[in-house]
């Protein structure tokens, strides 16, 4: 994976980011340019809202040739990365990791979806 910390489900660039990547494992990763995102919304998951076991937070980043969702536990420090340009890339935490409050996120979804050609 890229320099994530042992615990860590975001890397930040010290100024801008180019570029945004999506891990899902150490073998799989997409990116995109910043300049092809499009919008971002940060929303209570509504899965959530039947089973407890299901992440609380949804964060949808639409990009000009896919969107991404992103599900977790306290994903609004990300989407202030993402506001900042300063989110580099997002992967998955272990599930031991989600109740730690001293993890400043914990992401355990990422699902891209990527825009249709018509």
């Amino acid at each position: 994976m890229s320099n994530f910390l042992q615990d860590s489900c975001y890397e930040s660039a010290n100024g801008s980011a180019a570029c945004i990547e999506f891990h899902h494992d150490r073998n799989h990763r997409r990116g995109f340019n910043v300049s092809q995102l499009i919008d971002y919304s940060l929303d209570p998951n509504p899965e959530a809202e039947t089973d407890r076991n299901e992440p609380p937070q949804k964060l949808s980043i639409a990009f000009a040739t896919a969107d991404v969702v992103i599900l977790g536990w306290r994903l609004d420090f990300l989407a202030n990365k993402l506001r900042d340009n300063s989110l580099m890339a997002v992967c998955l935490l272990p599930k031991r990791y989600a109740e730690l409050e001293r993890i400043p996120a914990y992401v355990s979804a990422i699902v891209i979806t990527p825009i249709g050609k018509s």
